[in-house]
């Protein structure tokens, strides 16, 4: 694969991804638990139940209602079974693969973003510092390897603006560009079928080929035949997600509109929380990578006023400007433009993109200071953190809302079968990668004191927290086995550590989380 001509800066390139290739593919292995739950609910349970797993009465409401697509788990599905014959059924295995699958495929993908977008850079410096961008942005590695809808719908965004931009050279004031890509029919359908495709895993993903669609129509000067021909593929996958869906749910529907009516004019999605608009400018940076976001984040607004025409601003400021608007907001749902974003970089700062007709003094003025400063202690600053972020996640099981260690605990020690009590803070919900057999039942502190007592008992107690502070004889029959919080195994230190968080929860309002730590102990006499 050749990046820009010129053989130096392809050994620099090749050498960056591999870099990339290697953290994305440790990242997979240890990063086992999940971003956010549908991440796991909403994709690899639907799997689970095709695969006899799970019974469908059991899964989310979202698949009642017929909102959830299925075309990323129908390819999960496959790979599944074809592990099955190959006799792999653990599904921590499992699901490894399936982030080991879509992190490879988001590397391909940012591979061919490069090969599309180097050819872009005016100079050597701007080619290399574009590279080290996009292959050493931090938190791409733990994003490519998520197996949610966003990340999958990513893979897919990507591979169709590359292809469909490859080639691409705008004119001296970039006001005008010519795409080769129009010219070729079959490269057409195949773009308008991956953002079909794209939109058959991530709905919101339409406003990103509707922006492409609509700059290829103005900007590059597409002819009828090449725009009917994205549309025409487009549709094509439209036809594939029907037919999938038709197998998930054994019945014709389309969860479009379904998720459209469920979550917009009946208002669901809201009863997960709003936010007012553009709330995601200080909700994005809340992370280990908060100087990357904000920096990126700044960025980001100084391209779209430097470059209004490039590509990059239309596939990525509209979808920026609706999540904006639509009052539930989560971090997750910007994911598909992750790999677009590190354009942000050079369009912002360097040297050869043009001024752009809106706020010139001041992206002209952060430009030449930002270019200055790249190798500066602000450059160095921000890939500090970046580096520091990616190693974390690479080797560190980091989530949220979640329970997937201990889950994987009650995996690799009981297996299959799980029979236990449950303190009244537990929700009785299936847990993520629960056993096929997962028989808990809840009871108070006094009432699995009296089962102990006449001696009919379960083994196994679940609670969240490392230190039972019941105040009743369970105290004295519970013996700690396993507990979420790192230290437990160090009794003085875990009372320490539990004194800071329970003075924390004590104070801890939205949107601050109070803390809890999934435990299990051994009941007996």
């Amino acid at each position: 694969m050749t990046f820009s001509g010129s053989s130096r800066i392809d050994r620099f390139v090749r050498a960056h991804l591999a870099v990339t290739l290697a953290v994305t593919c440790v990242t997979a292995w240890f990063s086992y638990a999940y971003f956010h739950p549908d991440e796991y609910f909403q994709v690899i349970e639907l799997v689970r139940s095709k695969l006899g797993e799970v019974d469908p009465k059991l899964l989310p409401w979202e698949h009642a209602r017929q909102i959830r697509p299925w075309l990323q788990p129908f390819v999960y599905w496959l790979v599944a079974r074809g592990l099955g014959l190959a006799g792999v059924h653990d599904i921590f295995q499992v699901a490894f693969v399936f982030r080991l699958l879509t992190g490879l495929a988001n590397v391909g993908a940012l591979a061919l973003f490069l090969r599309t977008t180097l050819p872009w850079m005016k100079t050597e410096e701007e080619a290399r510092t574009h590279t080290r961008v996009v292959t050493m942005l931090g938190f791409l590695p733990y994003l490519f390897v998520r197996t949610s809808s966003e990340s999958g719908a990513m893979a897919v965004l990507t591979v169709g603006f590359a292809l469909l931009l490859e080639g691409a050279t705008p004119s001296e004031d970039g006001r005008v560009w010519s795409v080769p890509a129009f010219a070729r029919t079959g490269r057409a359908f195949i773009v308008g079928l991956l953002f079909g495709i794209a939109f058959e895993m991530r709905f919101q993903t339409a406003f990103i080929a509707i922006g492409l669609v609509a700059w290829a129509w103005i900007v590059g000067r597409a002819s009828l035949r090449g725009l009917g021909a994205i549309v025409l593929g487009g549709v094509s996958a439209l036809a594939i997600g029907a037919l999938v869906d038709r197998w998930g749910y054994g019945a014709w529907t389309f969860p479009a509109w379904s998720y459209f009516r469920a979550n917009l004019l009946e208002g669901a999605a809201s009863t997960f929380g709003t936010d007012p608009p553009f709330a995601y400018f200080w909700m994005l940076p809340a992370n280990v990578f908060l100087p990357v976001v904000l920096a990126l984040l700044v960025l980001a607004v100084a391209a779209w006023l430097r470059c209004p025409r490039h590509p990059v601003t239309w596939a990525t400021l509209p979808f920026f400007v609706v999540h904006n608007l639509i009052a539930h907001k989560e971090e997750r749902f910007l994911f598909p433009i992750a790999v677009l974003s590190t354009m942000f970089v050079v369009m912002a700062l360097g040297p050869s993109f043009g001024p752009g007709r809106f706020g010139h003094r001041v992206t002209a003025r952060l430009a030449v200071w930002g270019w200055a400063k790249r190798r500066g202690w602000p450059g160095k600053l921000l890939a500090g953190a970046s580096f520091a972020g990616m190693t974390l996640l690479a080797f560190v099981p980091l989530g949220w809302h979640h329970d997937v260690r201990f889950a994987h605990f009650v995996h690799e020690t009981f297996g299959d079968e799980l029979h236990a009590t449950a303190l009244p803070e537990i929700p009785l919900y299936l847990p993520p990668f629960h056993p096929r057999v997962y028989d808990v039942d809840k009871a108070d502190p006094e009432e699995v004191s009296r089962r102990i007592d006449a001696g009919t008992a379960r083994s196994w107690l679940i609670a969240d927290r490392p230190i039972l502070q019941t105040g009743t004889p369970l105290d004295d029959h519970a013996t700690l086995v396993y507990s979420e919080l790192p230290v437990y195994r160090d009794p003085v230190l875990t009372a320490k550590v539990m004194r800071l968080v329970d003075a924390y929860n004590a104070s801890a309002r939205p949107p601050l989380r109070k803390l809890r730590f999934r435990s299990l102990y051994r009941i007996g006499p």
